[in-house]
């Protein structure tokens, strides 16, 4: 009887830790890089008294331009020489705007090349009477192999980034969000 209830309790251990180690193994599918878009780490390709062009850091074969006008920022990937312009004017927010100063990009697990997205932070003045007020969202972007595009923004909140991650983790699923300049 109570090798019986060893074996039961061995095997009750045996699975416990089996389902944990799964979770652990599905919580971590996926990972994070960073790389910086602050001003200072760029390289300006073009400038004038309306706005600028900026190479910043490429992750792997995606090269990175933050674009500047009318007091408004957005990013434009590269890769295999086509140009996917987010349009966060209008995509994600009309309002004057400003970039934080890194990328986040969301990969596979020790394989940094297959892409999730990108997460990138973007304050808007949303209240044109209060120039000081901002609304910081988070800009959720997929990288697919036949396209790149927002999927969403994420209004502040406590677990901002992490609602950001998880939307990533189920891009398939979402689609690009409108790009009210196109038709």
């Amino acid at each position: 009887m109570n090798k019986i209830i060893t074996f039961i309790v061995f095997m009750i251990q045996i699975l416990s830790t089996t389902f944990l180690n799964a979770d652990e193994l599905k919580e971590k599918k996926f990972a994070s890089s960073y790389t910086s878009i602050a001003e200072k780490d760029c390289i300006t390709l073009d400038s004038d008294d309306l706005g600028s062009i900026q190479e910043c850091e490429p992750f792997f074969n995606i090269r990175v331009k933050v674009i500047e006008g009318d007091i408004r920022q957005s990013i434009t990937l590269i890769r295999d020489g086509k140009e996917y312009d987010l349009n966060f004017s209008s995509t994600v927010s009309s309002a004057f705007s400003s970039l934080g100063s890194k990328i986040e990009w969301l990969h596979e697990l020790d394989k940094a090349e297959n892409l999730k997205g990108m997460i990138v932070r973007l304050n808007a003045n949303e209240e044109m009477e209060d120039i000081t007020h901002l609304t910081s969202y988070l800009v959720v972007s997929k990288i697919m192999s036949n396209e790149i595009c927002v999927i969403g923004k994420i209004l502040p909140q406590e677990n901002q980034n992490q609602v950001a991650r998880e939307m990533l983790e189920t891009t398939d699923e979402i689609p690009c969000l409108k790009d009210r300049n196109r038709n």
